[in-house]
């Protein structure tokens, strides 16, 4: 794609482990990115480079400057998307603490103040909330399953797209907790699109979503682990880019 479609990819570990995932698909779709392993700080120069999109997933908030958190946050607000997608590193986390930066005001969602990491043994499934473009050809009346979560809030204006809700196994009886919680949130801050997906693209949380449909996809980015995937849930991740991209 052109350099003005160009992503900036951070965390998920390494090219060897989770991020081989989102940059296999990426690299399937044929989208353009550059990628910063969850354990590297933030390159002085790296937004500087006009990306069309910027995704954190799993990437601390202590390896952002504080000078590079305002530049981002103007970013955003000059008109480039960003994504925040879940993990242990993300939104508050057990080490994201984005809840504490500048980037809070710009996310669609409100982060909690504490540990907001949920691991569900029994699973959840995605509800669709809203008809959107990212959802309306995905055959979500036969959801996967998947397995963990961070805990947030739409704020005002936002688009709640899916909300999550819990299976509850019990005396050989299955059924879905009434209650619910936001899954992906779109919103704008200033010109820029911005998305919060509380869920991982990675193992473990990911759980069945990374096998969901009915065609197996072979991906290998550059560098990265081989990754073999269902082909709906590269459909929803690109859905999701080309969203954002624009």
């Amino acid at each position: 794609m052109e350099q003005q479609s160009r992503v900036l990819f951070c965390g998920d570990a390494h090219l060897k482990s989770g991020a081989a995932y989102l940059a296999g698909v990426m690299s399937h779709l044929s989208i353009s990115y550059d990628y910063i392993e969850m354990q590297q700080k933030l390159p002085d120069k790296q937004l500087e480079k006009g990306y069309a999109l910027i995704i954190f997933s799993d990437y601390p908030s202590t390896n952002v400057s504080d000078k590079q958190m305002l530049t981002l946050v103007r970013l955003i607000e000059a008109g480039t998307s960003f994504c925040m997608i879940g993990g242990w590193e993300s939104f508050h986390g057990l080490l994201g603490f984005y809840d504490r930066t500048p980037l809070a005001e710009a996310l669609p969602v409100r982060c909690k103040t504490s540990d907001d990491r949920n691991n569900v043994y029994q699973g959840f499934v995605a509800e669709v909330s809203k008809d959107h473009e990212i959802v309306r050809e995905l055959p979500f009346h036969e959801p996967p399953v998947m397995c963990g979560y961070n805990s947030f809030a739409g704020k005002d204006g936002s688009e709640e797209i899916l909300r999550l809700k819990r299976i509850v196994i019990k005396d050989g009886v299955i059924s879905l907790d009434e209650k619910s919680e936001p899954l992906l949130v779109l919103g704008r801050y200033g010109q820029g699109k911005t998305c919060a997906i509380a869920t991982d693209f990675a193992p473990h949380w990911v759980g069945g979503l990374v096998d969901w449909g009915d065609q197996r996809v072979q991906s290998q980015a550059p560098g990265a682990n081989a990754i073999e995937v269902g082909n709906y849930y590269v459909q929803f991740i690109g859905n999701i880019l080309r969203h954002l991209i624009g």
